[in-house]
């Protein structure tokens, strides 16, 4: 090859795709079905689309701040224990002082008072929720003024006034984590950010002061790419929202995360470890200047091993992401830009809206909140919110473990198939599955109807392969289960249905694994069948159902 020919190939230029050669080509890969088949809703109302050819204008990416601080919290009931976890976690990689006062109260004395001042001049703080008559505020006063600048960090603490010679604390915490819980999704929780902001500012004698005492927080859930670009879009309704007042755009403020506990579950707490990962990157992604790993035992109570796997999780991004390296790390992605652009969109709308309704008081009231928490549980419980290790892939041999005290949190997805789990300790029930035909033929209904069960804690055992619906009826008149589940492919399941029930005792419940057409189902009920295990129907419901047929029935109604 000559000069000349790799001078033409450096000159040559390809053509850009255009976005209904990329449509027809992924149609191709689909067999005909179209792309808007693979588009999913989110609980924003947001559709997510497979294809994405444009990026929105540049938007403002994170302040080059460098990396994130890690900030976790230490155990302890007393402050000399809490303050040899704080120093042991600094020691091991923690580089912040960090307190929920929520879920968590010290004893303190003098010397443990004294000895806390003293580590405030070196490390950080990140208080949160502690309530004004905490004796951890008194530290404030045991500071010596000349050392107070050296103090900084980030306090919730509410009306608490804080003394004079502390211009490194920010006392004006939004804390957004309680509406996380109680169900906003992350266009409302933008939205209620800045509303709170506004109420704030209105009443300080100056925006630029308030804007430097002001920070956030917001709870990263599993939602990916949601929350990354939950976090960067409110960089950019920070820019909008301070340019109403008036104020430069270079006006930073701190942006903290935590990983949310609303996707967290008590069976089988160790998929937490996952969520809680999950979450701390889309966090780490989307900007955070502080961040908080929930230890995945915090439902029922954290401990010194949990502890160290949040503050290692923390260090393992750092270490091997390099995400804090870059000022913007998922910039780049039209995805994510469209998605943190409509974002943006519509929490200011939702930001006025709740402006003309009143505010953050009459948002509060309007019981919005209940029904996304509501939401959630409904789509949980039919199985569109997949809750790894609790309603899909459950452990049945978790439910002794599980324990329903420490932090309820009720308005967790997970927290109806806790209760459930709860009710049914002790559950005494003979369970068998009816197979018919081949392994091949059956496996699928079996396995889909253990796991169906196993997400109560229930198990079955198996019933040899059956050839016809007397063969069934004949067995199970014989071994008299308190419950049993047709499993077979529809086509058999049609042919052997109403033998088995015009033949099996009537003390035995009869439930079809899948669907029938309406005609037959309503034929079936009316022959005495109890009804059908399928997908998409409210699994909470219909196990509360089958438990209730125990010898013992439900073990703690209250639970």
């Amino acid at each position: 090859m000559g000069k000349s020919d790799i001078h033409t190939m450096k000159q040559q230029e390809f053509s850009r795709p255009t976005a209904e050669e990329w449509r027809a080509a992924a149609e191709t890969s689909l067999k005909g079905r179209k792309v808007e088949t693979l588009e999913t809703e989110t609980m924003e109302g947001i559709r997510l689309k497979p294809l994405y050819m444009e990026r929105p204008a540049r938007l403002p990416v994170r302040p080059d701040n460098g990396s994130w601080v890690i900030a976790q919290g230490a155990g302890g009931q007393t402050g000399q224990e809490w303050l040899t976890g704080v120093r042991e976690g600094l020691e091991k990689g923690n580089e912040a002082i960090c307190l929920d006062g929520r879920q968590q109260k010290i004893e303190w004395d003098d010397t443990s008072l004294e000895q806390l001042a003293e580590l405030l001049t070196e490390s950080p703080i990140a208080w949160f929720h502690i309530e004004e008559e905490d004796e951890i505020l008194k530290v404030f006063g045991k500071v010596q003024e000349t050392d107070r600048k050296s103090v900084s960090g980030l306090l919730c603490a509410g009306n608490f006034r804080m003394p004079a010679g502390y211009p490194n604390v920010r006392t004006e915490g939004i804390d957004l984590e309680p509406i996380h819980m109680k169900g906003a999704d992350s266009v409302t929780e933008l939205a209620y950010a800045l509303a709170a902001a506004a109420e704030r500012a209105e009443k300080s004698e100056d925006f630029e002061q308030f804007a430097n005492s002001v920070f956030f927080r917001f709870a990263a859930d599993t939602q990916f790419f949601m929350e990354i670009a939950k976090f960067r879009a409110f960089r950019s309704l920070w820019s909008l929202f301070s340019s109403a007042y008036g104020a430069d755009d270079d006006i930073t403020i701190p942006v903290c995360g935590i990983t949310s506990m609303r996707s967290f579950s008590k069976i089988d707490p160790h998929v937490n470890l996952l969520r809680a990962a999950n979450s701390a990157f889309s966090a780490v992604l989307g900007g955070a200047d502080w961040l908080m790993v929930t230890p995945y035992n915090a439902l029922t109570g954290d401990t010194p091993q949990s502890q160290r796997y949040a503050r290692s999780m923390q260090l393992i991004l750092r270490e091997e992401t390099h995400a804090g390296k870059t000022a913007d790390p998922s910039g780049g992605s039209y995805f994510i830009e469209q998605l943190t652009d409509e974002l943006i969109r519509r929490a200011w709308q939702r930001f006025l809206d709740m402006q003309e309704a009143g505010g953050t008081e009459g948002f509060l009231a309007s019981g919005r909140l209940e029904e996304l928490a509501d939401e959630r549980k409904t789509k949980a419980a039919a199985g569109e919110l997949r809750l790894i290790g609790t309603n899909v892939y459950a452990d049945p041999e978790g439910a002794e473990q599980l324990s329903l005290t420490a932090i309820s949190a009720e308005d967790r997805p997970a927290y109806p198939f806790e209760r459930l789990r709860e009710r049914a300790k002790g559950c005494r029930l003979d369970i068998v599955l009816i197979p018919f035909g081949k392994l091949a033929d059956y496996k699928p209904r079996t396995d889909f109807a253990a796991g169906f069960l196993a997400v109560a804690g229930l198990t079955a055992r198996m019933a040899p392969p059956c050839s016809s619906g007397s063969d069934a009826a004949a067995w199970l008149n014989s071994e008299t289960p308190d419950y049993a589940i047709l499993c077979a492919d529809p086509a058999t399941l049609e042919s052997v249905t109403a033998d088995v029930l015009a033949r099996v005792a009537d003390s035995i419940r009869l439930d079809a694994a899948g669907k029938a057409a309406p005609a037959l189902a309503e034929q079936w009920l009316r022959s005495g069948l109890n009804g059908f295990i399928h997908a998409g129907q409210d699994k909470v419901m219909k196990l509360t159902e089958i438990i209730s047929l125990s010898k013992g029935g439900i073990t703690d109604e209250k639970a």
